[in-house]
């Protein structure tokens, strides 16, 4: 039996004057307000942006201050439950948390960070990262594996375990020849990173910024040029890999360096596999 399609809505980069940015992003309407939403794996919340909030005449609660992926301190508001319109049909985003924007948010007309797999909790998540399109599903696992093998016959599907209690995507992944360690696949992430701890053989190279967290930090590391990513019985190739500081709760990061061509589908039930749909190795 093939799963039900919920919603089917394009995925987009472009925020506009021909500039594109890495995020995939979907086109939503808040109380009458259009933006777009960087649809992000990485974010264990949703999250709008105080400015966006205050607009819209939403209440805002102080909430307790977070730290962002790079560590930097990030101040924070409750909003409650958030409605929010895609693709003609309503969504009630549960707890949402608002922050200030972020410097690039505002010109780019983003007006905040769907957590991907928490969008319907009954869901399935897809983001055709080849495609360009996000897909919510409702089916069991093996009517969703055969569906996304017969939609995309010419990738491998990967199906992956996800850390107990696990509220992004995080699997176990290597980069070659070393251990699997805890790894996020973030489709909020621009390049993807590991600690020196799993890669102990990294030498010193050039410095590179892997990405910016949205309180304005920046992560730093070294570049490793034409490495390999071990995951699912997969080998996939990372052109620029980013070895840097320690990550909390996990040692490595996979972003849409590697992520963009591929296809994932994920839940917000941590029991259920993540299935990524790759380029054969």
């Amino acid at each position: 039996m093939s799963p039900r399609i919920l919603l089917d809505v394009p995925i987009t980069f472009e925020v506009g004057g021909g500039q594109t940015t890495h995020a995939p992003m979907v086109h939503a309407t808040i109380h009458g307000t259009p933006t777009k939403l960087i649809v992000d794996t990485g974010s264990t919340d949703h999250i709008l942006t105080i400015e966006l909030a205050r607009q819209l005449g939403l209440t805002a609660a102080p909430g307790e201050e977070g730290i962002d992926s790079t560590g930097a301190s990030v101040a924070s508001w409750t909003l409650g439950m958030v409605t929010a319109e895609i693709g003609g049909q309503a969504f009630d985003l549960q707890d949402v948390v608002a922050i200030t924007a972020p410097a690039p948010f505002p010109g780019f007309g983003i007006g905040g960070i769907l957590s991907a797999q928490h969008i319907n909790p009954d869901a399935w998540t897809m983001l055709d990262l080849a495609g360009g399109r996000f897909v919510l599903l409702d089916g069991h696992k093996a009517d969703m594996t055969s569906w996304l093998t017969a939609r995309a016959p010419t990738l491998e599907l990967l199906r992956l375990e996800r850390a107990a209690g696990d509220t992004t995507i995080l699997v176990s992944a290597a980069v070659e020849p070393h251990e699997p360690v805890v790894t996020m696949l973030d489709t909020g992430g621009k390049r993807t990173q590991f600690t020196r701890a799993a890669v102990p053989d990294a030498a010193d190279g050039p410095e590179a910024i892997s990405g910016r967290g949205v309180g304005g930090g920046a992560s730093v590391g070294t570049e490793l040029a034409d490495r390999t990513l071990l995951v699912g019985g997969a080998r996939l190739p990372v052109q620029t890999l980013i070895v840097g500081p320690e990550m909390d709760g996990r040692d490595g990061l996979v972003g849409m360096d590697v992520l963009r061509g591929t296809v994932l589908t994920v839940s917000g039930d941590p029991n259920r596999p993540v299935l990524w749909q790759v380029a054969s190795s």
